[in-house]
């Protein structure tokens, strides 16, 4: 299994979180507009994360970060048509921005931003930028997240500090934080405290895996379901690409078929094998293997 098929796999499994349907036809007859200004923003060096809302669907995708005349927050912005956008450089733009009205749409109401002018652009690494612009609510309900409740198993003669240590480590449970992915785009990944504070981001790094290059040990904790596919997750922060802060082994799998569950569901297991750590940490203990197991789960679940 390539990449790209194990890419699929994932955007299947969360398709249905991100609840994506299509518009009716767009046609110019009955359309009116209702508003058009003239302004000026200054855009930054870089997309963010966002949130936009089509025929009241809402999908993630990178979005402008741009600030108003005389304003100091940034601010989301969907697109800007005809602006040929250059990440690295912050710009200074004069924009339109025209509103229109056609019930027989699916938003009825929308408006769209054209660029009239670059006044200016410059090499710069825009300061003060927000980690996101995605909303408390869509973390919450349309994200999937890691499981901090953890399985394990252990082969060890003295199995008792060994699973003290694994139950009372807050390390194991992300330090009661929470890890969401975001799927579909499924490269950006955020740990977020209970207040939906930002502690840490940064890049999901996916690849495929063959069974044969995952260790024995996994044997003893078994997804328990059809295995689909598997593969890693590495992740890494972007100042440091090659240093992932997280790393795990994954089982893609199917769930078994019922009533409530439909034939496209998957699970996603994540799994590290911790035998070398606490063979050197308890050398006494014998251990022949430790592997811990958390899954992914849908917000909604």
């Amino acid at each position: 299994m390539n990449t790209k098929v194990l890419f699929g796999m994932l955007f299947v499994a969360f398709l249905a979180v991100a609840g994506l349907t299509a518009c009716s036809d767009e046609t110019e007859e009955g359309r009116k507009i209702t508003d058009y200004r003239e302004y000026m923003l200054m855009v930054a060096s870089e997309k963010l994360p966002g949130v936009v809302t089509s025929c009241g669907n809402h999908a993630l995708a990178d979005v402008f970060a741009v600030k108003k005349e005389r304003s100091t927050e940034w601010e989301a912005l969907e697109s800007i048509g005809n602006f040929d956008y250059e990440e690295g450089y912050e710009y200074r733009i004069r924009i339109s921005a025209t509103s229109y009205l056609d019930y027989r749409m699916g938003d009825p109401a929308w408006t769209e931003y054209e660029l009239l002018e670059v006044l200016s652009k410059e090499p710069k690494n825009s300061e003060g930028l927000p980690p996101h612009f995605i909303p408390d609510w869509y973390f919450e309900k349309r994200c999937p997240y890691i499981d901090p409740a953890f399985a394990y198993a252990i082969d060890a003669d003295r199995k008792e500090d060994i699973e003290n240590d694994l139950t009372t480590d807050v390390a194991y449970k992300f330090g009661g934080l929470r890890y969401f992915i975001l799927f579909p785009v499924a490269d950006h990944w955020f740990l977020l405290d209970d207040d939906m504070n930002t502690v840490g981001q940064g890049i999901l790094l996916m690849r495929n895996k063959e069974a044969a290059e995952f260790p024995e040990t996994y044997k003893l904790l078994p997804p328990g379901q059809q295995v689909l596919g598997q593969g890693e997750f590495d992740f890494v922060t972007h100042d440091a690409p090659d240093d992932p802060i997280q790393q795990y082994d994954i089982f893609i799998c199917r769930q078994a078929l019922s009533k409530s569950i439909p034939p496209h569901h998957v699970d996603i297991w994540l799994y590290k094998d911790l035998t070398a750590y606490y063979q050197n940490k308890y050398p006494e203990a014998r251990v022949r293997a430790v592997v811990i197991r958390y899954r992914m789960k849908n917000s909604d679940e």
